[in-house]
């Protein structure tokens, strides 16, 4: 026992000196970072060896474990491959071939200008430290699949465009690595991104937009990576169309770019996706509903122009209808500085429906003072018929009274109560009948002559050689026979009407039909490769 005490106690007389206790604690963590390091990259690497067991292992599969865990022994996935550019040394760039198949493109959403797109991001680049077709223990191997915790050297790309995004990881992360016997890495990975997309709204919602996946290389320069298409480029799902409720895809094409920075100059692809608007949606809920409101504001012409509690709240009524509708679209769309096309036609319907108060209005004025000019006439032929029968009658000489008799008062005062009537309602066959009786009255009285004067009559005398068999012109002749403001309402019946037709084929003709900016491809089908 003696030894071991004398051990401790020289233990302890070293420990006494703070310089001795320092050195010991600095080697003792340089000793636990130097284990927590390996273990740390093996675990990183995922070089856990174990023996084969023939009855509850699978051969091949252990077999391609353990020649990922030797081709990763000695890796280091921080340091990039060789260049594998042609014709350039192994110190230049490492080239990518990169492939897009996307399986959905869903939530357009117009007002922030961003969608969100699912896909499988492939892609596939040389690694001479992992090529193994010449060492004969790994022959019978064509390709090895990593496993999770097994990682290589991975690209380091990202999408310039995304506002934001995830990986799939129900129930396993959603990724594999694989490599090929004579070094080809394949990196599969599926992706779901919201990305941003500048919309033009002009033709709104006759529209076609074209939105971009843009995707370069973060830190390494086109000295270090470029970017290019694989062989099987961009495809598309046969369900992709399906996910977009407001939207069909018509063309897809790639494309390459360089993205230059003052850091550098960085390669670059980039997904031109074209997506034209369903329109069968907008023709259902906004324009066969306002179009009848617009119809309906008609219906106030047909109404008596004195009928204000009936022709005033249809056409406010159908007035707010619009402006709410047009605060409901506007809702779900960005503030822009230009006239959409949707603008467009639902100003067009407000000024048609507010057109129809303002017409009410003038007819509703104009009949007013139409009412009081009559009155006025009215009162100014009651004295005049006064005055014309008080004449008649003390001009009658009184030997001729005798052949008059009564007959002749009678007479008289039947044409002044029917003078009264034709006054009542404001024809002009109350002046005429008062310019009969201001001529020859006292011989008609005399000789006993009363014209039997009927309305028949007096439209004959007012038309006479004005009418015509054509159909305009009595229309015309039956329209001036009525006050100016049923003259106006029977214009407006037609005018309106008309003037709506007419803007619906100036607009129709304007943005119906296909986008000139976006023409259509007739060669493009889905589920097939879009080559540059």
């Amino acid at each position: 026992m003696k030894p071991i005490w004398r051990t401790v106690n020289k233990v302890i007389a070293f420990l006494k000196s703070p310089s001795r206790s320092f050195v010991l604690l600095l080697f003792i963590v340089n000793i636990l970072s130097f284990v927590d390091a390996t273990v740390a990259k093996n675990k990183k690497l995922g070089c856990k060896r174990t023996a084969f067991n023939r009855r509850t292992t699978n051969y091949l599969a252990w077999k391609e474990q353990m020649t990922a865990c030797e081709l990763l022994e000695n890796y280091d996935p921080a340091v990039r491959p060789f260049g594998t550019v042609p014709h350039m040394e192994k110190n230049g760039p490492v080239v990518v071939a990169t492939g897009i198949n996307i399986r959905s493109i869903s939530a357009v959403n117009v007002r922030n200008m961003e969608y969100v797109v699912q896909f499988r991001f492939q892609q596939r680049w040389y690694d001479e430290r992992l090529r193994f077709d010449q060492r004969h223990e790994f022959r019978n191997l064509e390709l090895i699949n990593f496993a999770q915790d097994q990682q290589p050297w991975i690209p380091d790309t990202f999408f310039q465009n995304e506002r934001n995004g995830w990986y799939h990881m129900l129930d396993q992360e959603n990724r594999f690595v694989k490599v090929r016997k004579d070094g080809l890495v394949t990196y599969d990975r599926r992706l779901t991104l919201t990305l941003s997309c500048d919309m033009n709204l002009i033709r709104y919602p006759m529209d076609t937009q074209e939105c971009f996946i843009d995707f370069a290389s973060y830190a390494y320069t086109t000295k270090d990576i470029i970017y290019d298409w694989s062989e099987i480029g961009i495809t598309l799902s046969s369900t992709a169309n399906g996910a977009l409720p407001n939207f069909e895809i018509v063309k897809v094409k790639n494309a390459t770019c360089d993205s230059v920075t003052n850091t550098g100059t960085y390669s670059c692809l980039r997904v031109q996706l074209t997506l034209k608007r369903v329109f069968s949606f907008f023709l259902l809920q906004l324009y066969i509903p306002s179009a009848m409101l617009v119809a309906v504001s008609w219906v106030s012409y047909w109404i008596d122009w004195k009928s204000t509690a009936a022709r005033v709240p249809l056409a406010i009524v159908t007035l707010l209808t619009m402006i709410t509708t047009s605060h409901a679209i506007n809702s779900n769309l960005p503030p822009v500085s230009y006239a959409k096309s949707i603008d467009i036609w639902i100003g067009g319907c407000v000024v048609f429906i507010f057109a129809s108060l303002i017409e009410y209005s003038f007819v509703n004025y104009l009949g007013i003072l139409d009412e009081n000019k009559q009155m006025h006439k009215v009162t100014m032929n009651k004295t005049r018929l006064s005055n014309v029968v008080d004449s008649n009658i003390q001009n009658v000489a009184p030997q001729k009274k005798k052949l008059f008799g009564v007959n002749a008062k009678r007479s008289i005062l039947r044409k002044r109560r029917k003078i009264q009537l034709n006054m009542h309602y404001g024809d002009s066959d109350s002046d005429i009948e008062l310019r009969r009786m201001d001529g020859p009255t006292s011989r008609d009285i005399l000789n006993n002559n009363e014209p039997d004067w009927t309305m028949h009559d007096i439209g004959d005398l007012v038309y006479q050689g004005q009418r015509k068999r054509v159909e305009l012109i009595r229309w015309c002749s039956l329209l001036s026979e009525r006050g100016r403001a049923e003259r106006i309402d029977i214009i407006a019946r037609v005018l309106f009407p008309s003037a709506f037709v007419m803007f619906n084929i100036v607009y129709w003709s304007v943005y119906l039909g296909e986008d000139p900016n976006f023409p259509s491809d007739p060669n493009f089908e889905m589920s097939t490769v879009t080559q540059v």
